[in-house]
């Protein structure tokens, strides 16, 4: 399990290592407005396959890891089932949205992720079912080969000096869904649509949870983003979306160490072991990680950073300084998220998770309205700090009263690695 565990975190890297490397390459040749319409269209497409990882991939990897062959490769046809079914409904959605979404161009790329999402949900879920049979290197070269024909076609087409990201997208989505039919070759597995709503009804006692962690999460984020384009113009997310991929290794730092540490955390808390110190080295190590590389991009010259994303480069330094303060304050959460998770405080990560998602809608878009973009920015950034002040309140109010005895038991709930 503790190798699956780095696999998958492998492969959470390889993905944003991908997402954020094509962003660059779009960047590198794009006008600020149509860097814009392609962040949308990631921003879609991110939020959806989180959202499978969290009702179908993570589920698989938790159910299925240590089970026979056949019950495995039974399930993998449920799971790559639900897989489908759900970026059909997610793409029936989207290519809904773009007829009502302002713009050509804005409704053609987001239409293109909607015929996309099947074949992105099932190429992921496929990984992830190697990874759960222990055979990560098939999961390895299938997300390298797609990665390789998106970074070829996406730049052949960004180098073609395209007016509009149509193509771009367009040729993207195409990729996903022909890496898609190759990961079925290759598995020998063809998707159980038909079963698809079994495994939902099967797994929702740790989808359900899971997706909706998600939606006050990263959606709420996400859909920040698209609200603040909407108020400010496309060029905003183009901006906010350029400062993200400057922040990636902080990103994957924080979210791999919370992977790796989930397991540790449980384990002491099963052990009614305090979860102070842990917590407290956590956060505060990795909010070290994210300003020493703060540090380091605070010293980018603008000739590099020119270079790298082209036109979108002084948009993305005006919200920079705003966006490394909320990685250090998503950092810090590290910590005592852990510990509340560990002790089955899921009721209080919503709460907080729900508070912070009202927070960035309604702080960032105030933000958006005085002072555009950079405020914008602030403003997201000051739904972080409170939220990450919050969770380190319940977390200390928690730990005294565990350590106080007045809370000492554990609730009694089974433990998944």
């Amino acid at each position: 399990m503790r190798s699956r565990a780095w696999w998958k975190v492998a492969d959470q890297i390889l993905s944003g290592l991908t997402l954020v490397g094509l962003s660059f390459v779009v960047a590198h040749s794009a006008e600020v407005g149509n860097f814009g319409v392609f962040g949308v269209a990631l921003l879609a497409s991110g939020f959806v396959l989180g959202l499978s990882r969290a009702m179908v991939s993570d589920v698989f990897l938790i159910q299925f890891s240590d089970v026979p062959a056949r019950v495995r490769r039974h399930a993998a046809k449920e799971a790559t089932g639900g897989a489908v079914l759900l970026g059909l409904v997610t793409g029936l959605l989207c290519c809904l949205a773009a007829v009502l979404l302002p713009g050509r161009d804005l409704g053609m790329a987001v239409f293109a992720i909607g015929l996309a999402l099947p074949g992105l949900l099932v190429q992921d879920a496929l990984r992830f079912v190697y990874i759960a049979a222990g055979r990560p290197g098939p999961a390895l070269v299938l997300g390298l080969t797609g990665a390789a024909a998106q970074f070829t076609v996406v730049g052949l087409l960004a180098a073609a000096d395209h007016d509009s990201m149509v193509p771009i997208t367009f040729g993207w989505g195409v990729v996903a869904l022909v890496t898609a039919a190759l990961g079925c070759l290759m598995t020998g597995l063809l998707p159980s649509v038909g079963r698809a709503r079994l495994w939902f009804a099967l797994n929702r006692h740790l989808s359900v949870r899971a997706a909706v962690e998600h939606v006050l999460g990263l959606g709420a984020l996400y859909l920040a983003y698209c609200l603040i384009g909407a108020v400010v113009g496309l060029s905003a997310v183009g901006s906010l979306w350029a400062a993200q991929m400057f922040l990636l290794p902080a990103y994957v730092a924080i979210t791999a160490t919370a992977s790796l540490l989930s397991a540790r955390f449980e384990l002491r808390a099963l052990q009614e072991r305090s979860l102070l110190r842990p917590a407290l080295l956590t956060g505060t190590g990795l909010a070290v990680v994210a300003v020493l590389w703060a540090v380091a991009i605070s010293v980018v010259p603008d000739a590099v950073g020119m270079h790298l994303t082209g036109e979108t480069w002084e948009g993305a330094r005006t919200v920079l300084q705003p966006a490394v303060v909320g990685v250090v304050m998503l950092a810090l959460a590290t910590g005592p998220g852990l510990a509340l998770r560990a002790w089955r405080c899921g009721d209080l990560l919503r709460q907080v998770a729900l508070l912070q998602a009202l927070l960035l809608l309604g702080l960032g878009l105030l933000g958006a309205q005085l002072h555009g973009v950079r405020g914008a920015a602030v403003g997201l950034v000051a739904a972080h700090v409170i939220g990450a002040g919050t969770l380190w309140a319940l977390f200390l109010r928690e730990s005294f009263l565990r350590g106080s005895g007045r809370r000492a038991e554990v609730p009694a709930q089974p433990v998944h690695f």
